[in-house]
């Protein structure tokens, strides 16, 4: 693993699957520029982590044991308020049924995404910035 420079935009990934979280790790961990600062399985471990390391983008799935990312998102915003959050999620936009951009995410992956998009993604919300097609109604997929 790469030692974080200053520079390095510091991702905490929450997915309830290990597989998943190995697999974004993976790819995060590939591009440079990008550092996985942690992981977290259930809602509540992604409040306790995300209240810890103040990363700059938390990439939280929406159906986790425990407590849900949806359940979760508030509580993330305002323990690590300066983190932009990525939901990344194997349901579609649509049926998450929630406005996301008012629960504070700035952008929407659909789990099967690509590399690019997931990388694309993390990039844009570190720069504040929300990719074209996040929350405006279309989802991103890499199928």
């Amino acid at each position: 693993m790469n030692g974080t420079a200053r520079s390095d935009v510091r991702v905490l990934i929450c997915d309830d699957s290990a597989p998943m979280r190995m697999l974004l790790r993976s790819i995060i961990e590939l591009q440079t520029g990008l550092v996985v600062a942690g992981e977290a399985g259930d809602g509540y471990e992604a409040i306790a982590e995300a209240s810890r390391l103040q990363p700059e983008v938390i990439l939280l799935d929406l159906a986790m044991p425990r407590k849900t990312g949806l359940a979760a998102l508030e509580e993330i915003r305002q323990t690590a308020p300066d983190s932009k959050v990525v939901i990344f999620s194997g349901f579609s936009i649509a049926a998450v049924g929630s406005d996301l951009a008012e629960l504070g995410a700035v952008s929407y992956l659909q789990k099967g995404a690509s590399s690019e998009e997931i990388i694309d993604a993390i990039e844009s919300a570190a720069a504040h910035m929300t990719p074209d097609t996040a929350l405006a109604g279309k989802t991103r997929s890499g199928d």
